[in-house]
């Protein structure tokens, strides 16, 4: 490990009260019982906090790069909890972004300015390479970032050996993954929507295909970063029930027919064979979310956007059957029962 890590390794590990950390934890899982708390559970919230010092600021494209600069990017973030006493859990990734999967297909990395300091995506390989992914089956998990990201792990693991406090407290959550059919999406590019009409068996097989490297690469993952709590998982600075966050940003342009065709069969799988999980879109989602939450693997949805969904029927489909609901605040809330469970940030979204 680099010298320029251990000072700072050293300020979190002093930062983290013990005492705080394990009363936030047992608030999470009181709140994702479901059992009644007073008001919205606000995560941003503080308990009576400092600010802390100036962590080293490294842009995302340098991080990528060298796990050392990785790990200490992903800990200023869990620093500023520490020392701010908010209800975040203490989190971190292996943080390469959306084209995780679609490198393991041989998908060419986008990188984005560094000034701009955004995640890289990928290049669309369009419906000529989809034939060759199939052809080809599935892929070797170390392909594209795959090794980088089961080296970063063991890095982590090994650079927090000397700090019990943060080895207890920091939850190393799962890699940006998506989900099946927005990795689809990715390799194929947006010609995917016509190929829902025009070539709908393609597009299975090849969800079919990403369904199963999904679940190879997380059953990888768990080997290499295993479960600390076979009820629960962190994921972006929440506890979840489940192991599991799926993305399905793609949904928000497929109608509900489509939704039931080609996503959730899916999703469905990944959530059973990780004993339940969360999901997260973006954008417009209200028309299919009374189907996306007959589940009885989905614990928790996360729409990014409440304002562009109508969140009478949000929160029917969630907390109207047992299913945490965690959004930004926003004004498009009002005259619901927030008390129920709902986790929220105090964020708003106008």
């Amino acid at each position: 490990m680099n010298a320029t890590l251990a000072p700072w390794l050293e300020k979190l590990e002093n930062a983290i009260d013990m005492d705080w950390e394990h009363q936030k934890l047992r608030i999470w899982k009181h709140v994702l019982d479901l059992k009644p708390v007073e008001g919205s559970f606000e995560v941003y919230r503080s308990a009576g906090g400092r600010k802390g010092e100036a962590w080293p600021v490294i842009p995302i494209n340098q991080a990528i790069a060298d796990p050392e600069k990785m790990l200490l990017r992903e800990l200023g973030a869990v620093y500023e909890v520490a020392c701010g006493r908010t209800y975040h859990i203490p989190n971190i990734r292996c943080n390469y972004g959306t084209c995780i999967l679609p490198s393991l297909f041989g998908a060419e990395t986008f990188w984005m300015d560094e000034a701009l300091d955004t995640l890289p995506t990928n290049r669309p390989m369009g419906e000529v390479a989809i034939d060759k992914i199939l052809a080809g089956g599935l892929p070797d998990l170390n392909n594209g970032f795959g090794h980088q990201v089961f080296e970063t792990a063991e890095y982590f693991k090994e650079a927090l050996k000397p700090y019990p406090k943060i080895r207890e407290v920091v939850w190393i959550y799962h890699p940006d993954l998506q989900g099946p059919i927005d990795v689809v999406e990715l390799l194929w590019g947006s010609e995917i929507f016509y190929a829902f009409y025009d070539q709908a068996e393609k597009v299975k097989a090849v969800t079919e295909l990403i369904t199963q490297t999904y679940i190879q690469f997380m059953k990888r993952w768990q080997e290499v970063i295993p479960s600390r709590d076979s009820a629960y998982s962190a994921h972006w600075g929440r506890l979840w029930k489940g192991q599991v966050v799926l993305r399905d940003d793609s949904i928000v342009n497929l109608s509900n027919d489509m939704y039931e065709q080609f996503v959730k069969p899916y999703d469905e799988r990944i959530l059973q064979q990780f004993e339940g999980g969360a999901i997260h879109f973006c954008g417009h989602v209200d028309h299919c979310v009374d189907s996306l939450t007959d589940s009885n693997w989905l614990m928790a949805i996360n729409p990014s956007q409440p304002h562009l969904n109508d969140m009478r029927k949000i929160h029917a489909a969630s907390v109207g059957k047992g299913i945490i609901l965690d959004c930004p605040r926003s004004r498009h809330m009002e005259g619901l029962d927030t008390t129920r469970s709902v986790v929220f940030s105090s964020k708003s979204d106008e």
